[in-house]
């Protein structure tokens, strides 16, 4: 019998990627399953092959996008440098892949997918984001490079609140205010 699995998972990328584009396009709302199948170049009835529905597409992307994003954040803060570059690298490998949301007129829908449709995928993502912060500021204050007076967790859980909050329109400006986040919490960090 044949390994189809490389050939499964490359289909499954390709109506990830068609989905992400869709949704960007047209909204999460007003895409059905007849436009996401006929972007990723197949009936319906074959997508409901890979995706139960519409919430299991959104809920996949959510996912492999938290499982890329806490891969990349990890090489972040795994780079040596001061604590303001490696907190600027940590937080744009965190939004990463988030521009065709951002950039698209339906960004702030798509956002909010993640307190309703997606909201157990992203509540656990986040949460493994966080560990890899707890840990990065545990190992830095053990080697003396930042001071705060918390427990580590919890400043990790404010450097997500505050990457989260810049996510907020208008999303121009969301590469700035990363820097500036970056140079406030890497300078803070350091005193």
């Amino acid at each position: 019998m044949k390994d189809d699995t490389g050939k499964e998972a490359a289909k499954v990328q390709l109506i990830l990627t068609a989905a992400l584009q869709t949704f960007a396009q047209y909204g999460y709302r007003k895409t059905s399953m007849e436009d996401l199948a006929r972007a990723s170049g197949m009936s319906r009835p074959a997508l409901y092959q890979y995706f139960r529905n519409k919430e299991d597409l959104a809920c996949s992307l959510v996912r492999g996008y938290f499982t890329d994003a806490a891969q990349k954040v990890a090489e972040a803060l795994a780079q040596t440098g001061t604590p303001e570059a490696v907190l600027e690298a940590a937080f744009r490998a965190k939004l990463d892949g988030m521009e065709a949301l951002l950039s698209s007129a339906h960004g702030e829908e798509l956002l909010e997918l993640g307190h309703s449709v997606s909201a157990d995928e992203v509540v656990e993502g986040v949460a493994r984001i966080e560990q890899l912060f707890t840990q990065w500021l545990q190992a830095q204050l053990a080697a003396g490079t930042v001071h705060f007076d918390a427990e580590a967790e919890e400043v990790a859980q404010v450097i997500m609140a505050a990457l989260d909050g810049i996510k907020r329109p208008p999303f121009d400006r969301i590469d700035r205010n990363l820097v500036l986040l970056a140079k406030l919490f890497g300078r803070g960090l350091s005193r």
